[in-house]
């Protein structure tokens, strides 16, 4: 089971991932997250994969090296 939580607070977006994550959960994610980010403009972003089982790292870097291109913010990743 995979689960998303977003938060944004003190112009953070903060994003707790649970479960396995997979090439499938993280195109959902990324959805999601390009939505949010295209339509409020945020900079400031904490990914949180401390609670999640499994993860497909090759298509999770893969995302963060596309916000990079995309938006360029600052992201951080809670391991």
């Amino acid at each position: 089971m995979f689960k998303t939580d977003i938060e944004y607070s003190r112009d953070t977006l903060y994003v707790n991932l649970e479960g396995i994550v997979n090439k499938k959960n993280i195109q959902i994610l990324k959805k999601k997250l390009y939505y949010i980010l295209d339509e409020y403009n945020i900079l400031d972003i904490v990914i949180n994969i401390q609670n999640t089982r499994m993860i497909d790292k090759d298509e999770f870097y893969e995302l963060l090296d596309d916000y990079d291109i995309k938006y360029g913010g600052n992201l951080e990743v809670v391991e």
